[in-house]
């Protein structure tokens, strides 16, 4: 029987970014199965240099399985659209509305213009489509397209490296309350109502208090200009931390070591980071927005309305009522619990009807990711 080949389309495979790190963990899960199964981009990080194929590389003629992760306007949707010798899986991980950039970056407001006009196309041609939240596939609803949910998982590859030790001890020997935020800081984010509450907070409530805002500014630099000046304008810029782009390990260290995870995002396709937050035991409140009740799941604090002074209250319920911090904590453990990476490959496994058990342990495998060179693979 020949080898199946399932190879995937990603527009960039990005270090910490939530779609390549399903993009990583899908391949680990073919590759465990037995599939051939390489990855193809227009974008990567250097860091994952030997990990992608230029997506010109792929075999216009490919007659195997083919995915596409689905994020914007980009020259691999034409590029899937035309293999129709293939198999075409679509994952849908969501277009935030352009007009969160058109003020922003008028590039990226027109590139998700672009994607909304061709999805409906490539819904149609595809043979399989997926959607990684049942808010995405609700999304997908409204071009007649019906998607099975592949929610993301916890990837214990990705935090297999313990945590950074000069970090863990900062924040160890810090009495006071540290807010964590991760993700890009983009408008759609709203990361200035995470700002006005924390000024609450620090001069109203916990004078010794610290925020910390993980992710790039990336295509936005303009919207992490008005953050920071929003913060000197507040005059609590001296208590929030722009840390930008941070390892993993390093992260690791502001999960384990903050007291409290604040989301005011008001658009989300998944937001990972919940999870993440959730895996390592630190309680999160989160403004009801888009997928983030769904990945909540019940766990959590969700707020209906931005009232900074009250968040800022409530902020600290959560960081200093130990009873209550304990159950959020609890609650959030047990939601993650059906976001494992097993679950994620038992799933796959019955989604794209792979034969046999995984012959490679998802920690295991990390080391096989790593070294993986792609230069002498076959398509």
């Amino acid at each position: 029987m020949a080898t199946r080949k399932i190879h995937q389309l990603l527009h960039t495979l990005s270090y910490g970014d939530a779609i390549s790190g399903e993009a990583l963990a899908l391949q680990r899960c073919l590759r465990a199965h037995g599939a051939e199964s390489e990855i193809f981009a227009i974008n990567v990080h250097p860091r994952y240099k030997d990990l992608a194929h230029r997506y010109q590389e792929f075999p216009k003629d490919f007659a195997g399985e083919v995915v596409l992760h689905y994020s914007l306007g980009s020259p691999l949707n034409s590029l899937y659209a035309g293999l129709q010798a293939s198999v075409r899986t679509l994952i849908y991980h969501n277009l935030t509305p352009s007009r969160w950039f058109e003020n922003v970056n008028p590039r990226i407001a027109s590139e998700i213009e672009s994607g909304l006009v061709e999805l409906p196309e490539l819904c149609r041609v595809s043979d399989r489509l997926l959607a990684d939240s049942p808010f995405n596939a609700g999304e997908l609803r409204a071009f007649g397209a019906n998607a099975t949910v592949l929610e993301l998982p916890i990837d214990p590859v990705r935090w297999s490296e313990p945590a950074n030790a000069g970090i863990s001890a900062l924040l160890k020997a810090d009495s006071g309350i540290n807010l964590l935020h991760v993700g890009r800081l983009a408008p759609n984010k709203c990361v200035e109502d995470i700002i006005k509450a924390f000024y609450f907070l620090h001069y109203h409530v916990e004078r010794n208090s610290t925020l910390w805002l993980v992710g790039i500014d990336i295509d936005t630099e303009l919207y992490s200009f008005s953050l920071k000046r929003l913060a000197r304008e507040l005059e609590v810029d001296q208590a929030i931390r722009f840390v930008g782009s941070m390892a993993d390990s390093e992260v690791r260290a502001l999960y384990e070591g903050c007291s409290a995870y604040v989301c005011m995002s008001e658009h989300e396709g998944f937001c990972l980071p919940l999870v993440e937050a959730m895996h390592f035991g630190l309680p999160v409140v989160a403004y009801a927005s888009s997928a983030v009740p769904d990945t909540l799941g019940g766990a959590g604090v969700l707020v209906s309305e931005k009232r900074h002074a009250e968040l800022a209250e409530l902020i600290m319920e959560v960081c200093r009522n130990q009873a209550l911090k304990a159950s959020l904590v609890a609650a959030g453990k047990a939601r993650v619990q059906s976001l494992s990476f097993d679950h994620f490959s038992r799933h796959v496994q019955q989604l794209f009807q792979l034969e046999g058990e995984s012959t490679v342990h998802p920690v295991v495998c990390a080391e096989q990711v790593e070294k993986s060179c792609c230069a002498g693979a076959r398509v």
